[in-house]
This record gives C-alpha cells, sequence and structure tokens, in this order.
C-alpha cells in the first residue's frame, strides 16, 4: 500500500460527549466522502485513545490522500471548534511503518439484540407476513448471542433529522486495506478497511 497520513483531533473539554461529538466529526467526514463535487475516497476513522470504557478523548483519520485529509479539517466545523478551543487538530502525519493494524467496525448486528430494534424488526416481518398472506412465527435468533466490547457512536441524518446509533468495535487486523464504508469504518463482511493503531502516537509533542 501506498504511505499513509494521519491527523488527530483532540478534544479539549473534560466533560464533552465523546459518542456525541466522534458523531459531529464523522458526520463531516461522511459529507465531504458523499459530496459529488470532491473525489475524495479511502478515508478510515480511528480511535487513538479507545479504551474498555469509552471511546476516548480524540478522533483520527487516516488516508493514503494527503490532501483529503487536509481538506477535510478545513472543513468550517472543524475550523470553529478550534477557535472556540473545544478542539485542537494536529499537523498531518506521515504513519510510522512499525504501527499495529486495527480496523474499528461498524457492526450492525449489535442493534438487533436490543429491544427496541426487535421490537421494529418483529413489527416489520409481522407486517410482510401478512402482505404475504402468510402466518407470523417469530424466530428468536439474538437472545443468546454474545456480544464484544462496543461503543455507541451518535449521528443525525442530515437530510431526516432523525438520530440514529454506530455500535464501533475495535479489533486486531492482519492485513492493510483502505476499503471503508462513507462514515470510516470496517463492516462484519463487505469494507475490511483497516487503520494503524495510534495508541502509542502524541503528534502534538
Amino acid at each position: 500500500m501506498n504511505q499513509r497520513y494521519f491527523v488527530v483531533i483532540r478534544y479539549l473539554v473534560d466533560d464533552i460527549d465523546v459518542g456525541l461529538v466522534a458523531g459531529r466529526c464523522i458526520s463531516i467526514l461522511h459529507g465531504v466522502l458523499c459530496s459529488k463535487a470532491n473525489k475524495y475516497r479511502g478515508i478510515g476513522v480511528a480511535f487513538p485513545q479507545w479504551s474498555s470504557d469509552n471511546l476516548g478523548n480524540e478522533i483520527a483519520f487516516v488516508s493514503s490522500d494527503k490532501s483529503a485529509l487536509q481538506f477535510l479539517i478545513n472543513q468550517p466545523y472543524f475550523e470553529m471548534m478550534v477557535s472556540d478551543n473545544v478542539f485542537a487538530i494536529s499537523c498531518v502525519c506521515i504513519v510510522p511503518n512499525d504501527l499495529p493494524e486495527v480496523r474499528f467496525k461498524r457492526n450492525q448486528n449489535i442493534a438487533k439484540c436490543f429491544t427496541g430494534e426487535k421490537r421494529r424488526r418483529l413489527e416489520r416481518a409481522k407486517r410482510r407476513a401478512k402482505e404475504r398472506g402468510e402466518i407470523f412465527e417469530p424466530i428468536n435468533d439474538y437472545q443468546n448471542r454474545e456480544v464484544g466490547i462496543f461503543h455507541r457512536v451518535f449521528m443525525t441524518s442530515k437530510q431526516s433529522g432523525q438520530r440514529y446509533i454506530l455500535h464501533i468495535q475495535k479489533e486486531l487486523s492482519l492485513s492493510v486495506s483502505d476499503t471503508f464504508t462513507s462514515y470510516g469504518f470496517a463492516t462484519n463482511k463487505e469494507y475490511q478497511g483497516s487503520v494503524p493503531d495510534l495508541s502509542s502516537q502524541d503528534p502534538f509533542l
């Protein structure tokens, strides 16, 4: 793979909701990647200070396209947050070659384990069975599913204003890939994008 670069955003407010502010940052990334006005692709999201407790007070973006990262952090939202002393943003740095590789994965199966999502899925299945003229026989296939450590990223749809949650997990990766979703994450199957483990890096020194 080509030389990769990263940029880190550090939250300077102690009691900030890291799930909410990460969602705002990812929304900006999503807008950039989905815009027809540019051709930027292959930007991955990392959480350098990820722990079992939370996402940590930093979010990072990784790409082999240095100009894409520079364009991203020059977005008005990031400039405003720096001006208000809420964010500190590092320079765009070269990824060292000796870092372990990890994957931050959006696991949509996790939502299926929660009561509200189960109810919505059952109602949808019941409606479809009725439309087909079939007898509705629900199957509870998520009751005993084991879920590893995950954290929530809170999102709001720009078009509908509807709120939704991204359930994110971290795992080791044995390969390097830049196939990410438009949110900058890997998924269970289709997208296997990976990023360097930046937990040992402090680009603000």
